[in-house]
């Protein structure tokens, strides 16, 4: 019997992330491979450079071809690291919670638009059956392995770089009735910042500066960039925590969980007791998640028979 692979994709505005890899969003086609480009995918006699830059937000996935571009350069990604080029495979993706329902069947379609799709990655050329496309809650899946331990009251908040997703999860189990996407991001932040910096100190602080802050913490800069940055990330950071107060967050009462790659930003910025906070810190959570999950479903279907 041929092997299925499975294959975990989370599709974000900043990055790709797989279960073991991790490239920015951006995808700019090129009338001919650059030797400068990272990586580019050749599909159906187009050359797309990948990574360069990042998506910017867009509420439906499916209104480009970037995304699935992108699934082509992850499914690369994840094939080479295995030693294959050709394979079958089942691909796990997944949208932010709120917009499952209305988009998630056009997501799964958009995915599977070819079941055999053949296309080049830099010098190795690639084909992939793609047996089936799953598509699952993001943020409930970089949880959902290890759900037994969410006991009490429990918020999740998954802050990637467009939106914020949280959700309610009670003694183990998460609460279908309090679900919630928020356009708060880091590169909702970033954007946000951008006029502000420049009344602060008085010219104008690359992005890439400041998103390794909001990352680390910290950069080799000057005392008084590092300042105005932490200072306009606090304020953002304050925003973030007063939505989670408004949907019921009680630091004396709720546990909080934060995930994503804005997870570091609220660690670094947010005026909280950290000791009540857990920080997930794994970028690969999701894209984990959703593995995790499509086997689940499979071993189900394996008990009906």
């Amino acid at each position: 019997m041929e092997q299925i692979y499975r294959i975990g994709i989370d599709h974000g505005y900043g990055n790709i992330k797989t279960a073991h890899h991790i490239f920015e969003s951006g995808v700019i086609e090129r009338e001919r491979a650059s030797e400068l480009a990272g990586m580019t995918v050749e599909y159906e006699g187009r050359f797309y450079e990948i990574g360069s830059t990042h998506k910017e937000y867009q509420m439906d996935k499916v209104w480009d071809e970037d995304y699935y571009i992108l699934t082509l350069a992850a499914l690369a990604k994840e094939l080479k690291g295995r030693g294959l080029c050709n394979a079958s495979v089942i691909l796990a993706a997944g949208l932010p919670i709120k917009w499952l329902g209305e988009q998630g069947e056009d997501f799964r379609k958009y995915l599977l638009r070819n079941k055999e799709v053949t296309f080049r990655c830099n010098d190795t050329r690639y084909h992939v059956k793609i047996e089936d496309v799953e598509v699952y809650a993001q943020g409930f899946a970089a949880v959902a392995a290890d759900l037994p331990g969410y006991q009490g009251f429990n918020i999740v908040a998954d802050i990637g770089n467009g939106t914020m997703n949280v959700i309610f999860i009670i003694d183990g189990k998460p609460d279908s009735s309090r679900y919630y996407t928020e356009r708060f991001g880091v590169e909702c932040c970033v954007v946000e910042m951008r006029s502000e910096l420049t009344n602060k100190v008085h010219s104008v602080v690359d992005d890439c500066i400041v998103k390794k802050v909001l990352r680390d913490g910290t950069a080799d800069i000057g005392e008084k960039y590092l300042k105005a940055i932490g200072e306009c990330a606090s304020d953002y950071t304050g925003k973030i925590m007063r939505k989670l107060r408004e949907y019921g967050y009680n630091e004396e009462l709720a546990k909080l969980h934060f995930l994503g790659g804005g997870a570091m930003l609220v660690k670094h910025f947010a005026k909280l007791d950290q000791d009540k906070v857990r920080f997930i810190e794994d970028i690969h959570a999701n894209a984990k998640g959703y593995e995790y999950l499509s086997n689940q479903r499979r071993l189900r279907n394996i008990r009906r028979g």
